[in-house]
């Protein structure tokens, strides 16, 4: 093999490893501002905006078009990393699809934040079928 073979390759590797490096390396993610706030996203189904209101613990969505509440209960599993029990906080008795929903885990993975919006990853497993979604919630500034 030639030098100019060598530096040729030693060229083609270096660089291969450089972008291996920017696509493996992450950056750190600040999820303390997204575990107490309000925030908003849109319905994935319907398109409906869903307000929510999070501390720490309990999360409050409420359907903006309907007014329908959500009183969610959340365990943080790491600082980006929580688990979520839909309505499993409600005051009220739930129905056989509520109390079968309150009991499903949702893994949520909080995967970038900024200072508009996070996005996350969320799975759970119903009826047997593996579920995932990737949602973008935006960040409600108060003055």
């Amino acid at each position: 093999m030639t030098a100019i073979t060598k530096q040729i390759v030693m060229g083609i590797l270096m660089g291969f490893s450089l972008i291996t490096l920017s696509f493996t390396f992450q950056r750190k993610k600040n999820c303390s501002k997204v575990k107490q706030g309000s925030f908003y996203y849109y319905s994935k189904d319907s398109r409906d905006k869903v307000d929510i209101e999070r501390s720490d613990s309990m999360q409050l969505e409420t359907v903006k078009k309907t007014g329908q509440i959500l009183k969610n209960k959340i365990v943080w599993n790491s600082d980006c990393v929580y688990t979520m029990y839909i309505n499993a906080l409600s005051n009220s008795k739930l129905n056989k699809m509520d109390s079968l929903l309150a009991s499903i885990p949702i893994s949520v993975d909080i995967f970038e934040v900024n200072d508009q919006y996070y996005v996350c990853r969320s799975k759970f497993t119903i009826m047997g079928k593996e579920r995932e979604t990737v949602d973008t919630i935006y960040i409600v500034h108060k003055p």
